[in-house]
């Protein structure tokens, strides 16, 4: 392999060759190979000036009014994204010039600010309660949801006659918190991998999602959406519910006859 050289001795090759020495004489006065003389001999060199980019707050087309309305869009988390916010306050300019005025003023503009994680438990004759944040989930975060929500939980049969199925998300996994799964007397097994149509929460999940947008309701703050979230869930009948879980068996013979494909589920 050529090594790589500083943009100093690149400059020594080229200042060489242009004054008409060989490949061979060049690699002998600068102590290196022929190859290395031939690869930096018509290299484009980069300067070392530091590049300027304009980044102006765009004043002209965003007057202190519309900093406020940013501000407080954003701080009721009211968008999906920074170009989505333009488009909702019919701002003008372009993408990059909002871009710049947002970066000029210090504000951050996540990707995807409305964000809620949730978790939640089924089973034959339960469902728990839903445990709703706006922070990441880690291992600890979920783990603290998981005994919570099925220790405190009143449900016949008892905990401790039920197992807990699970995908093979990381903080599923966390074998830092999975000693505190089993010290809870949680019996606790997790899915194959690529397996959903094995998972009967995900239609659980589904149902859910139908009943929050069925009148393609638009939620406007978190607290509307999170609200609305806890209802539709509680509005789940749990005899939906105990017919996807008891077709866990179907499940599998379907998987199992599908070779692993796809399934009906």
């Amino acid at each position: 392999m050529v090594p790589r050289l500083s943009l100093s001795n690149q400059r020594k090759i080229q200042k060489e060759r242009r004054k008409g020495k060989g490949r061979n004489e060049t690699a002998r006065h600068l102590k290196v190979s022929v190859n290395t003389v031939s690869k930096y001999s018509h290299t484009l060199i980069v300067t070392d000036r530091p590049r300027v980019v304009n980044h102006k707050p765009q004043s002209h087309l965003y007057p202190n009014k519309t900093l406020k309305n940013v501000q407080l869009a954003i701080k009721n988390k009211t968008y999906s994204s920074a170009i989505q916010l333009k488009r909702d306050l019919k701002l003008p300019g372009s993408d990059r010039s909002f871009q710049r005025f947002l970066k000029a003023n210090k504000i951050e503009s996540r990707a995807h600010p409305i964000k809620l994680n949730i978790w939640g438990c089924v089973g034959v004759g339960f469902k728990s309660n839903l445990f709703i944040t706006e922070e990441n989930i880690n291992g600890r975060i979920y783990t603290d949801a998981l005994i919570n929500g099925l220790t405190n939980a009143q449900m016949d049969p008892p905990l401790d006659t039920r197992v807990l199925l699970s995908d093979n998300v990381s903080w599923h996994k966390n074998k830092t918190e999975l000693p505190r799964i089993e010290l809870a007397n949680i019996s606790h097994k997790f899915l194959p991998p690529l397996s959903s149509d094995l998972n009967p929460i995900e239609h659980v999940w589904a149902m859910l999602t139908t009943k929050l947008y069925e009148n393609f309701e638009v939620y406007d703050t978190i607290d509307s959406l999170r609200k609305a979230i806890v209802r539709c869930w509680k509005s789940i009948p749990q005899e939906s519910i105990d017919n996807i879980v008891l077709s866990y068996g179907d499940r599998l013979l379907e998987c199992y006859s599908h070779e692993g494909k796809m399934t009906k589920y």
